[in-house]
């Protein structure tokens, strides 16, 4: 593609530069390639004729160059005018395009370069940007890169119509767009007796199928869920929910400061219960102490001192009743000790033992 110059050419390699080969007359053999130390190639998704022979990829050329450790980058190519035929034929050729890099072993997460192998005009842009849009339908916008020279790859950045770009250095005055992930040098060489143009990048992604790529964007229904979530969790605006109170500064809490809160009561409250069964245990000793003591209750118990000292003089007074004569005792006509009426009607039991004759 583009205008080369066929030289030979000594390739200095430079410390995270990529270099790599595009080719169709022939297919050269992986090893070689890798021999000659490049590391990537640019293969064409579409069959080229009798013309070119070694123009399509085919699986069994890219089991090879994976083999080899080569990384391969898709181009779509039939005419060199085949975007200014617009929209419809966007969708043709991506739809042809993604069919071959699956039978090839490849992603569909990764670009695809189509051409615009000639001198685009700004007029002429607007089919260009039109067959894009048609790509950009089938495989999606990420996936559409634009080969070409500066300006119509450059109007494709700007306007958004291509996300991936591989500038060739013809028709290009000398410049370079610094958005490109891949820059075709104009040098060629020959490379197991294939004529190849020989590319160059300084970027860790240019569009190669075994590039480490990020997990994907999030869905929106589950962006959603996980936005859900956090509100559910920090509050309506990552505020706080003002049903959980506030903290030391004011602020209201969130679902977690609201749990470590209830926490931090929960454990001030069996502090507080295990005090209280302590104390407890403390007046049920108590209580078990003064029950065996038998103490008079209030206010009954300010006399129990002095009754006390009384009963025990009562009890030694009853010690020495035997021998002397009680009131209501005497000696009868007969000489017999009797009662008076009194005594008669003393119960049996309280009665003291007569005095003896003796």
């Amino acid at each position: 593609m583009g205008r080369a110059a066929h030289r030979a050419v000594t390739r200095i390699t430079v410390r995270g530069m990529h270099f790599g080969l595009d080719y169709a007359a022939g297919r050269p053999a992986p090893s070689a390639i890798r021999n000659a130390g490049y590391d990537f190639v640019i293969r064409y998704l579409s069959d080229g004729g009798p013309a070119m022979p070694g123009k399509l990829l085919t699986p069994a050329e890219a089991d090879d160059l994976r083999a080899h450790g080569i990384s391969i980058v898709s181009n779509w190519e039939t005419t060199a005018a085949r975007m200014l035929d617009g929209y419809g034929a966007g969708v043709t050729d991506a739809r042809a395009a993604l069919a071959q890099v699956l039978r090839c072993g490849g992603r569909t997460d990764r670009p695809i370069y189509f051409s615009a192998d000639f001198d685009a005009t700004p007029q002429q842009q607007v089919s260009i940007d039109a067959y894009l849009d048609g790509a950009a339908s089938v495989i999606g916008r990420v996936n559409v890169g634009i080969y070409g020279g500066y300006w119509p790859v450059s109007r494709a950045l700007d306007g958004g119509t291509a996300t991936w770009a591989w500038q060739t250095v013809a028709w290009s005055g000398g410049k370079a767009d610094p958005r490109i992930a891949i820059f075709q040098t104009g040098e060629q060489v020959t490379v197991d007796g294939i004529q190849c143009d020989v590319n160059q990048t300084d970027r860790t992604d240019f569009g190669q199928w075994d590039a480490e790529t990020e997990e994907p964007d999030l869905t929106p229904e589950q962006d959603a869920v996980l936005r859900d979530v956090q509100t559910q969790l920090r509050g309506p605006g990552l505020n706080g929910w003002p049903q959980l109170g506030t903290d030391a500064q004011g602020r209201n809490r969130t679902v977690v400061d609201g749990l470590a809160a209830a926490l931090n009561q929960i454990d001030e409250l069996r502090t507080e219960i295990s005090d209280l069964e302590a104390t407890t245990a403390e007046l049920k000793d108590e209580v078990a102490r003064l029950s065996g003591q038998h103490h008079w209750p209030f206010p009954f118990s300010l006399v129990e001192g002095p009754a006390t000292a009384i009963a025990d003089q009562l009890a030694r007074l009853e010690q020495l009743l035997p021998g002397v004569p009680l009131p209501g005792w005497g000696t009868g006509p007969n000489g017999h000790s009797g009662k008076t009426a009194e005594a008669e009607h003393a119960p049996a039991g309280n009665l003291p033992k007569a005095v003896s004759d003796s």
